[in-house]
């Protein structure tokens, strides 16, 4: 039965946090506390493999649909209390924001991207409206269309090249998702014959559910509820989404682009990390099949691992210490799980990127390293 209750550790966390914002004063910073805890003490635990019980699925999916909610209700109950100048004083104010941002991120944003990936019409139509938690609805077409197609090569806008710091993989990953869905885009009503402005086209109804989510919370908490709330979404889990992709995939290549392999990308399978992510940080199993739900993934035991999420998180905001981290792990990885036709890449993509030739170090001769068990 812990398996079920597990993940309402979520919703039980948004409830505190509104609870805490609703009392003012030192509790706006109560949410934001526990789930900062949470995380910094899940630093300490040991990775976490075990498969959750799947007898009953209709209790997860409960919770899901539980927690979207949940994570709406506490966005327009924050944009009501700022339009009502609830928060006292700037301290206050800048707490319950930056509590709104970890939220969203941590919490709110796991659910909206499960539910993306549900392929019936009900769910479907809910991460479709979930994605207004990140502010972003046009985010469905990149990530199911190019991401999972195209994971590890220069042509997906979410994989980190080696060498490349935070700063400069934001801005070139915003970019080439705002190009990328327009092209897609255009070639879907252009093959269907339709005009740009057709309002059948996803780009047209991704606009007007965002006019329609914003007019909501200009409703509920005016012009500084509703400028505010998507200020928390856009720095909060549509910037921090992208550090979670930075460091998700950073720095891996692969020889056969559109087939997925375990090896491609890393994960993160500390046991708190896993329930509040919704099993995401169990990337292998979700790229294997983006469709299963969140409960049925299998960890990868054997796979690419990294620290914990949020330790890689914060050094990805600090180049020196995230290099400094990610080099050993990197060359573990090109000794370890790469192909021969990988580390080839590899050492082209360590050379691109002004990095020490490591494959020489180890006395690798046109790449090919000896693989080495550990």
């Amino acid at each position: 039965m812990t398996d079920y209750l597990k993940y309402w550790l979520s919703p039980v966390l948004i409830g505190i946090n509104m609870w805490g914002f609703r009392q003012g004063g030192i509790y706006v910073g109560l949410g934001l506390a526990i789930l900062l805890g949470i995380l910094f003490f899940d630093m300490l635990l040991p990775r976490n493999f075990k498969l959750s019980d799947q007898r009953f699925p209709w209790i997860y999916d409960l919770t899901l649909l539980v927690t979207v909610l949940f994570a709406f209700a506490e966005l327009f109950f924050y944009c009501y209390l700022v339009g009502i100048n609830h928060f006292a004083t700037t301290a206050e104010a800048v707490t319950a924001f930056i509590a709104m941002m970890f939220f969203g991120f941590v919490v709110g944003a796991p659910p909206a991207h499960e539910l993306l990936h549900r392929n019936t019409p009900v769910m479907g139509f809910i991460g479709d409206v979930g994605m207004c938690l990140v502010f972003d609805p046009w985010r469905k077409i990149t990530h199911v269309v190019t991401h999972h197609l195209k994971v590890a090569t220069d042509d997906d806008p979410d994989t980190a090249r080696r060498g490349e710091n935070l700063y400069v993989y934001l801005v070139r990953n915003l970019s080439e998702q705002v190009k990328e869905a327009s092209i897609l885009e255009r070639e879907m009503w252009t093959k269907r014959g339709r005009s740009w402005w057709d309002p059948r086209n996803h780009w047209v109804i991704s606009f007007l559910t965002l006019v329609a989510f914003s007019a909501v919370l200009y409703l509920i908490g005016g012009l500084y509820g509703m400028l505010a709330s998507i200020a928390t979404l856009l720095i909060g889990p549509r910037v921090l989404l992208e550090a979670f992709n930075y460091v998700n995939h950073y720095g891996l290549v692969t020889e056969c682009p559109g087939i997925f392999q375990n090896r491609h990308t890393w994960n993160h399978l500390t046991p708190f990390v896993r329930i509040l992510a919704l099993e995401i940080t169990n990337h292998a199993g979700h790229h294997q099949d983006a469709y299963k739900p969140f409960y049925a993934l299998v960890p990868d035991e054997h796979g690419p691992l990294q620290p914990q999420f949020l330790l890689c998180v914060i050094l990805a905001f600090f180049p020196p210490a995230w290099f400094a981290t990610i080099k050993p792990l990197l060359r573990d990885w090109d000794n370890r799980f790469a192909t021969p036709k990988e580390r080839i890449l590899a050492r082209a993509a360590n050379k691109k990127a002004g990095w020490e030739d490591w494959f020489a170090d180890d006395g690798s001769s046109q790449g090919n390293l000896k693989v080495k068990m550990a």
